[in-house]
């Protein structure tokens, strides 16, 4: 006979109790996967925590180089027309609420280049940005974007609309 089981059950009113043989070594193979399962959730978490804590040094050190590069000062500088044509008033207004909305540009442009550079990349661009060479790039890229912004917007209006037009008849 396959599958013979000997099991006695005994009936109370409430509660039907199994006494087999086997539900005492069942009970603790389910609380042993329990434990398991218990162990690889705490792990995970864990790993999950120590990867964060890494992922916020890296974004902080993102962060950092954006601002030590240059990039942070080229939207001050983009920005220059339009604030010519502020009043002084309006132009420290502006600037005040573009600087509480600056941090999260950082974070948005910080995520984008953490898809492309390791901690270690950044790291070194950060000493190389406050190098004598590094601090003079910061110092000159804000009179560099201006120049180029001028420079292409004239090179555009000269060379590039007569071939944009020629195309678009």
């Amino acid at each position: 006979m396959l599958g013979k089981c000997i099991c006695a059950v005994k009936q109370t009113p409430l509660i039907t109790v199994l006494n087999c043989h086997w539900h005492k070594e069942l009970t603790l193979i389910y609380k042993i996967q329990h434990m398991k399962n218990l162990f690889i959730a705490a792990t995970m978490l864990l790993s999950v925590q120590f990867v964060s804590a890494q992922s916020a040094d890296f974004k902080k050190d993102v962060v950092n180089y954006i601002k030590l590069s240059g990039s942070a000062s080229q939207m001050t500088t983009v920005l220059e027309p339009l604030l010519d044509q502020m009043s002084a008033e309006d132009r420290t207004a502006f600037n005040k609420e573009l600087q509480e909305k600056l941090p999260s540009l950082y974070d948005k442009m910080a995520e984008s280049l953490m898809k492309f550079y390791t901690h270690e990349d950044i790291k070194k661009m950060n000493e190389f940005y406050n190098s004598p060479v590094g601090k003079k790039i910061q110092e000159t890229t804000p009179k560099i974007t201006k120049d180029l912004l001028q420079i292409g917007q004239s090179w555009g209006m000269s060379e590039l609309q007569p071939i944009i037009m020629k195309y678009m008849q």
